[in-house]
């Protein structure tokens, strides 16, 4: 287990950076500097359907001279259980988790090889690079539609919201969230901003973007 101050994550060899949003070139840079030379980065769709988004990153990256990228689109929870599918991620250096909607996120990898093969491509060295709807999937919950539930995400940040494109509307409906979960925290992610977390308990800030870290009413009891 990663800790840094408040902050805990999944403990691996690689980095978990959670994006606000598209705006963050820096992001993805240095995404690519502290992947490995060798291999490929993935993108993934399925937050959202928009092969003009994940076409845009393989020829951004194409440009930066950086691995070769390949697209994984996954259009229904069935094809997170394909072994090709698995494999390809199992065996990349960098995996970019683009953005959309986090509930059809959250459904299509919930307990699948793919989302294993994820973890385990992060334990042995792999940069997971969540952006919008991608950084929230990494915290213990997410707010849903309306901001007025909240859903289960994977759990790779214990305890914690993480809150995307974080406006003063988004503020307002996490600080309702932790009144309802006082033991936990939110991570409020501005567009442009981008929080790395690294092995050896690294902690980085990309990106220009503010980022607010809020603490519910019991934080401090939560052990």
């Amino acid at each position: 287990m990663g800790q840094k101050g408040p902050l805990r994550w999944r403990g691996g060899h690689g980095w978990l950076v959670l994006c606000g949003g598209e705006e963050a070139e820096e992001a993805h840079r240095m995404a690519l500097a502290r992947s490995a030379p060798e291999g490929y980065a993935v993108v993934v769709m399925a937050a959202a359907d928009d092969p003009e988004r994940a076409y845009r990153y393989e020829r951004q990256y194409r440009a930066w001279g950086s691995l070769p990228c390949r697209v994984l689109t996954l259009r229904a929870r069935e094809e997170a259980f394909q072994i090709a599918h698995a494999r390809l991620l199992l065996d990349a250096r960098l995996i970019l988790i683009a953005d959309g909607d986090v509930r059809r996120l959250l459904e299509t990898f919930f307990d699948t090889p793919a989302l294993q093969a994820m973890i385990t491509a992060y334990h042995s060295g792999a940069v997971v690079l969540g952006i919008g709807a991608g950084a929230e999937a990494m915290g213990t919950w997410v707010l849903g539609s309306g901001w007025e539930e909240a859903l289960g995400a994977w759990g790779w940040l214990p305890g914690a919201f993480v809150v995307s494109h974080y406006t003063p509307e988004a503020a307002r409906a996490l600080q309702a969230a932790l009144h309802r979960r006082p033991f936990a925290y939110g991570i409020g992610l501005a567009e442009g901003a981008a929080l790395a977390l690294g092995p050896g308990d690294q902690i980085e800030r990309w990106g220009e973007g503010e980022i607010t870290v809020v603490f519910g009413a019991r934080w401090l009891d939560r052990e």
